[in-house]
């Protein structure tokens, strides 16, 4: 029986299904096909990483072999290489052809506002974390140099001298909080947290016109007074319920101001065990938000739904440090808007 087996097996190995992925790269900032543009295929499975690269011809066209396998988990990431900058395409079901768009780069931020903002506060915990989803409405990617390398720019709330939590690489520069990520045109987010001002109160100025503000509140019966945001009563996110505040089309220059009027300090209870609770909410708040965009729901879904699994089982202590970066990194980089609006 062995033997039979062995064939079985080899055979399915021979003639795992592979289709031709077929594509073109196109620089929508000069409405051109890009050649010479490195294209990556990577395909995450148990225990392995399968990458397929192309470099695209003349006309900006490339062709990946890649195995079809569309109940991947996570799905397969493509993107190209653009002036260091990595761009997702969405891999296409065999016999379709993707197009890939570029963009060239700007030092301006006149074209970026926040699409959302979201503050979650645990006033028992002591910590608020902040949600922002980034609108570019330009066509050109957002990407500053500078001698610190500045990115998107948000001043701290007063008080505020540190951060618990934030995607990696983003930094605190004096008062400002810095996410160095280039920013495409289309939607992207970003996140952080903080440990409540000994004062209990969030006061801020916003910098970038913004769409929508929420304000989460736990737990709901925490005494809240603040500026500019109404009182919209509870709302339910998952397991988790808040009192919610909100605010539409706030010119930069608001000034946003919070108070609570009783809060615990973060020092009378386990901060580690409010950030990773804290995670999930977030993943939370982005899929809904990212479902209400029109491009890629489910695939954009999945990858943040995997992203929170991650942080829960690295702070629970099954993931080791390396096995975390790595997997997280790959995830991340394919969590950005795939789409620019209409």
């Amino acid at each position: 029986m062995q033997p039979i087996f062995l064939i079985a097996f080899l055979t399915l190995l021979i003639f795992t299904p592979t289709f031709a992925l077929t594509g073109r790269v196109i620089n929508q900032t000069l409405n051109r096909p890009e050649p010479d543009i490195e294209v990556s295929y990577v395909l995450h499975e148990t225990g392995n990483i399968t990458v397929v690269r192309d470099t695209t011809d003349s006309k900006g066209q490339f062709i990946l072999d890649v195995a079809s396998d569309p109940g991947a988990e996570p799905p397969p990431m493509l993107f190209a290489r653009y002036n260091g900058i990595d761009y997702p395409g969405n891999p296409a079901p065999a016999g379709d052809t993707v197009d890939i768009p570029v963009f060239e780069t700007t030092e301006s931020d006149t074209a970026i506002s926040l699409s959302s903002h979201h503050i979650l506060l645990d006033a028992q915990g002591g910590t608020a974390t902040y949600i922002f989803i980034v609108h570019n409405r330009g066509n050109r990617t957002y990407l500053t140099g500078g001698d610190h390398g500045h990115g998107l720019e948000i001043p701290l709330p007063d008080g505020v001298t540190d951060i618990l939590r934030a995607p990696q690489g983003v930094h605190l520069h004096e008062t400002l909080l810095v996410d160095p990520r280039p920013i495409i045109p289309g939607n992207s987010q970003t996140f952080f947290t903080f440990s409540i001002p000994p004062s209990n109160r969030i006061a801020q100025r916003i910098t970038y016109p913004t769409t929508s503000m929420d304000l989460l509140v736990q737990p709901t019966d925490t005494p809240v007074s603040t500026t500019v945001l109404q009182d919209l009563g509870d709302v339910t996110l998952g397991t988790n319920v808040f009192r919610r505040f909100g605010a539409e089309q706030l010119a930069p220059g608001t000034q946003l101001d919070i108070r609570l009027s009783s809060a615990e300090t973060a020092s009378n209870l386990q901060t580690p065990i409010w950030i990773a609770a804290a995670s999930a909410v977030v993943i939370a708040i982005l899929v809904i938000y990212m479902r209400s965009l029109k491009t890629t729901p489910n695939r954009r879904t999945i990858l943040l739904e995997q992203i929170a699994d991650l942080d829960e089982r690295y702070e629970s202590g099954n993931l080791s440090e390396d096995d975390y970066k790595n997997r997280r990194n790959a995830l991340k980089a394919e969590v950005i808007d795939l789409s620019t609006d209409n």
